[in-house]
């Protein structure tokens, strides 16, 4: 069996949208760059150390191919965080925290948003 993980292609796009860092051009160009081949470089990780390190960034379909590559079956593909990880008060609040995971659950095989998670997680077994 594999659990084999990987960073969201659109992390951080949408990242950059819910903490106000698009529209700076270090920023956008980071965002650029990942969301045109995954790979995300941060220029200064000591002057941006909120902006991540460097990584690669997956589009889903890619970490698909991988775990399939290696000699896996894919028996799944689930987007981690769904929609929630984006609204910070919705999980801040206790009381909120089970409709934000049913919300995770609802999409979490839906293909269309699992790039919306911010993490992805691959299942197989050979």
């Amino acid at each position: 069996m594999i659990l084999a993980v990987g960073i969201s292609r659109f992390a951080s796009l949408l990242d950059g949208l819910r903490s106000g860092f698009l529209g700076d051009p270090v920023a956008d160009a980071i965002v650029e760059r990942d969301l045109r081949d995954g790979q995300h470089r941060n220029p200064d990780p000591v002057r941006y150390p909120h902006w991540f390190t460097t990584a690669f960034f997956h589009h889903p379909t890619e970490l698909a191919e991988e775990v399939e590559e290696a000699g896996f079956g894919l028996d799944a593909l689930l987007g981690v965080e769904g929609p929630g990880w984006l609204i910070d008060a919705a999980w801040a609040d206790p009381q909120r925290r089970p409709t934000v995971l049913a919300a995770a659950a609802a999409v979490e095989r839906e293909p269309t948003l699992i790039g919306l998670s911010a993490h992805l997680l691959a299942v197989g077994k050979r």
